[in-house]
């Protein structure tokens, strides 16, 4: 250590503990990392408590001392244990933790302990967030040893700094540097209302009129079931004063006992009550937009939501209150508006935008989650409106893709859904129009070819070429030819069936489903294999152990990949060294919608693909063997929540130093509604930048996309799509109808 260098400060872990065995060892995983000692007092286990944490610290082999002191109250039995650290022999405990066993001490892998120990030396006294998903409060959390601080309480006790330290500034940590789950099952929980009730009556009698015994014993009463008792001693802290936030959360936990009570009148009233004494809060306003909102009086509703929005703006980023509800401030207040908002929202604000602020937050309940994708469709924007108007003729081209080839077939088979690439060798757009033999009804169910009796869901996919296309939507397009026999004899050939293994059979499936085209040139044109062209497609089931129809739940869904090469002897595309591909970490749930893209690295372009958007991971496929490779993995809490439902639709296309997605998401109700996606990668890094809001082409219910491509010189879009499963579009969008609709990660 040279002179410059400070020593690392030390940790020790303190707390009390009775009959903790079915939580104790959670705990201690959770926290062994940044110790360095303990000092744990237990206060009359009957249970293997002790035995776990002597055995877990010596595997670990971490100094410490287990001393017993029998429970009187919690100040006392806390500055106990407090007090018993300053005996940890120096250099092992120049801090000290303070944690209860039922908690979870949730650390950022970014930040390395060191650099959190280091961080001590700053400040003696600490404040770590506490709480839940969707409520948190700070709270002292880490001491410094040998101050002579002290617990005071003799429930809900608090740190009480001495006299020549009671000014003293403290330190903290962000929520997500360091957070303690308050999880709350811990051994001798079982009588705890019942037990602070006693400890807290008694408290008053030897401290009456104490305002933090009196507002913990309200709250004791609440959650023991005696709401009138409750509401007497709310009404008694009230009158107390003091600390305007216990004043408040007076009044809004009364209110909500009122509520209880089915007393709205004295609810209302009292939780206004509460924004007139302090106007910094909104859950008291939330509940009263809540109320409304479910009457159906929306014009009431929605003058309270305006007050709470207000207040939620004025003072973002201002939220540390006592026990705040984060999720109120987070997603519920809008929720509640993604509601009330449809028959009243007199300031015209985007809908669309307020469902998918709500969609982002993972602690979202189950429930709130399907009711914002089952509205969605009242607010999502139709992309046609702002679709450019392309050329007739290029249009009427693109309509008759597989007509020659499927001749005789029309009618038992329909086009569905096309995918297309830029070939890097030649500009060619590439299309691949896939026709389908059954149909979507009205319920939204699959039903075969009425007069052709199949059993088995067939698919054949038509490929084209189109030369001199650009995002000049005026432009004619030309179909390009290819010869029908080696040496040019026999003339063109303009359109041609993608011919795959028929030997694969499923017993369900025919043929390949949603064939995502991928144009891949690992030099950028510059040397050999420039342009191959390389498919995903889903492939049927693996596994399939019944006759058909066996539900999908019994088997695997298969993914094969391929290159396309044209063969002469017959004018037709062949698949080649096609792989099922496999990923053995995901199995036996395999995700079946996987795309391609590029990713630049040293001047080359390395063939990737995503597997899944929550968590995000990106990786390689093994030519020879199909092998999927993991690279990246974004975890889902860097991810807004919603993308555990999305799925992949398009193959990536590098827009500037970006690559840029289609995805889709459905909401299943009394039928499927399908919603689209803009998601954009950053091109170095691959971590998601940005999305879009969801949309849809037509505000049909069925909409599907495998296939986009980006015209730079004109910022435009060309994107392909079906509508029902039985018809087949093209529409041309400007990059900036996207940009518009961007939401930064």
């Amino acid at each position: 250590m040279t002179s410059m260098q400070m020593p690392v400060p030390t940790l020790c872990l303190n707390m009390i503990v009775k009959n903790e065995s079915k939580v104790i060892l959670r705990m201690l995983a959770s926290v062994v990392d940044l110790l360095d000692s303990y000092c744990i007092c237990d206060t009359g286990s009957t249970d293997n408590t002790i035995e776990l944490i002597q055995t877990f610290f010596q595997e670990r082999n971490i100094p410490g001392q287990i001393v017993h002191e029998p429970f009187r109250d919690f100040g006392h039995n806390r500055t106990f244990a407090l007090e018993e650290c300053t005996k940890i022999p120096n250099g092992k405990a120049d801090y000290i933790l303070l944690m209860d066993a039922d908690m979870i001490l949730h650390r950022d892998p970014a930040i390395s302990v060191q650099e959190i120990k280091q961080r001590l030396a700053r400040f003696r006294v600490f404040l770590l967030y506490q709480g839940t998903d969707t409520y948190h409060y700070k709270n002292v959390r880490i001491v410094k040893n040998r101050m002579g601080i002290t617990y005071w309480g003799v429930t809900h006790e608090y740190v009480k700094m001495p006299e020549d330290a009671k000014d003293i500034p403290y330190g903290s940590f962000t929520d997500t540097e360091l957070f303690i789950r308050d999880i709350g099952d811990g051994g001798s929980k079982s009588d705890k209302f019942q037990r602070d009730i006693r400890l807290l009556q008694q408290g008053l009698i030897d401290v009456p009129n104490n305002d933090r015994y009196t507002y913990y014993l309200a709250n004791s009463y609440r959650d023991n079931g005696d709401t009138q008792f409750a509401i007497e001693t709310y009404q008694k802290r009230i009158a107390l004063g003091g600390w305007v936030e216990e004043v408040w959360q007076s009044n809004y936990a009364m209110g909500c006992c009122y509520q209880k009570l089915d007393d709205m009148p004295r609810a209302i009233f009292t939780w206004l009550e509460g924004y007139h004494i302090y106007g910094n809060r909104i859950e008291n306003l939330y509940e009263i937009v809540q109320y409304y909102r479910k009457l159906g009086k929306n014009e009431l509703a929605y003058q309270f939501y305006q007050m709470a929005d207000d207040v939620r703006t004025k003072h973002a980023g201002k939220h540390d209150h006592l026990f705040t509800q984060t999720d109120i401030y987070d997603y519920k207040l809008d929720y509640e508006f993604s509601i009330l908002g449809y028959y009243c929202n007199p300031q015209h604000k985007d809908l669309s935008r307020v469902c998918m602020k709500v969609l982002q937050y993972s602690s979202l309940e189950d429930s709130m989650y399907k009711n914002v994708l089952s509205n969605y469709k009242f607010y999502a924007p139709d992309l046609a409106r702002y679709a450019l108007p392309m050329c007739t003729k290029n249009i009427d081209m693109l309509s008759q893709i597989g007509r020659e080839v499927m001749g005789g077939l029309l009618g038992e088979y329909v086009s569905s859904t096309p995918s297309m690439c830029i070939d890097a060798k030649t500009g060619d757009l590439v299309i691949c129009v896939r026709y389908v033999n059954y149909r979507i009804n009205d319920a939204g169910g699959y039903e075969g070819y009425a007069g052709g009796g199949q059993t088995q869901i067939g698919t054949k996919n038509v490929i084209a070429r189109i030369s001199g296309v650009t995002g000049d939507y005026e432009k004619r397009w030309t179909l390009k030819g290819m010869p029908r026999k080696p040496g040019g004899d026999g003339g063109e050939v303009v359109e041609y069936e993608m011919i795959c293994d028929p030997t694969y059979n499923d017993g369900r499936y025919r043929g390949l489903e949603d064939v995502r085209l991928f144009s891949y040139d690992k030099h950028q044109g510059m040397g050999g294999g420039a342009g191959r062209l390389i498919y995903n497609a889903n492939r049927g089931l693996d596994g399939v152990t019944k006759k058909p129809p066996s539900p999908h739940d019994e088997s695997i869904i298969t993914v094969e990949h391929g290159w396309l090469v044209y063969d002469t002897t017959d004018a037709q595309y062949r698949c080649a060294n096609a792989k099922l591909l496999k990923y053995p970490a995901a199995n036996p749930t395999l995700e079946k919608n996987w795309v391609l893209f590029g990713a630049e690295v040293g001047g080359r372009i390395h063939l990737k693909c995503v597997y899944s958007w929550r968590p995000l991971v990106l990786g390689t496929i093994c030519p020879t063997a199909g092998t999927f490779t993991e690279t990246h993995r974004f975890a889902e809490k860097t991810l807004p929540y919603f993308f555990k439902d999305v799925r992949c639709s398009t193959c990536g296309v590098k827009v500037g130093s970006e690559i840029w997605f289609i995805g889709h998401l459905v909401s299943y109700e009394d039928r499927r509604y399908y919603y689209h996606i803009m998601m954009v990668l950053d091109g170095t890094t691959l971590a998601l930048k940005k999305y879009t809001t969801l949309w849809t082409f037509n505000k049909e219910k069925v909409e599907y996309t495998l296939g986009m491509v980006f015209f730079p010189e004109y910022q435009r879009f060309l994107i392909g799509y079906s509508v029902m499963d039985r018809e087949t579009k093209y529409m041309m969008v400007s990059k900036h109808i996207f940009d518009d609709r961007m939401i930064a990660v």
